[in-house]
């Protein structure tokens, strides 16, 4: 079974690009009702990918980011962040893609995957533009996720409750 598996592994790598990001960003825009909008962003998106020669819907892999790292315009802020996604136990999110499916707009995609937060593993869907320049793909992909949903609440000042849904945008260039 462990030959099987080693040789279907090997045949798999003689026919898929191993890609790396080698720059990219996850972007989780949120805002407290009534008052401001509160943007962290993670400059540190890693991932592993592998796709069929230059057919994008053959994208398969994984992208992660260190919760720790996303970073807003005030520090206390981050600070509560951290505390409320609890990155002491959960210092990852990672994004698996299941499937991508090409889109009527030239360049666009829909990519379909898990998400795993906070814990818990929830489908998740993005909108995306992929593109091929000079060896490279670029991809910028857009999607919401409702944090409650990972078991989160958003905390709350008197009346004022930061906004349960965050939306994601994610930019990697990959090689």
């Amino acid at each position: 079974m462990k030959k099987t598996a080693l040789l279907l592994i090997l045949a798999l790598s003689l026919f898929g690009e191993n890609l790396h990001v080698s720059n990219g960003s996850v972007a989780a825009h949120t805002q407290m009702m009534m008052d401001s909008t509160i943007d962290p962003v993670n400059s540190s998106l890693k991932g592993d990918i592998v796709i069929d020669g230059k057919d994008i819907t053959t994208m398969q892999g994984k992208f992660w980011v260190d919760m720790n790292l996303f970073v807003s315009d005030e520090k206390d802020r981050d600070k509560n962040m951290y505390k409320e996604i609890e990155t002491d136990k959960f210092k990852l999110a990672t994004y698996t893609i299941s499937n991508v499916k090409k889109a009527e707009a030239e360049g666009s995609y829909t990519i379909e995957g898990t998400l795993n937060f906070h814990g818990k593993e929830k489908p998740l869907n993005a909108k995306a533009k992929i593109a091929q320049k000079e060896g490279a793909f670029f991809l910028e992909a857009n999607s919401a996720i409702l944090v409650s949903d990972f078991g989160i609440k958003m905390p709350c000042m008197v009346f004022m409750c930061v906004r349960d849904q965050v939306d994601l945008v994610v930019k990697a260039e990959l090689k």
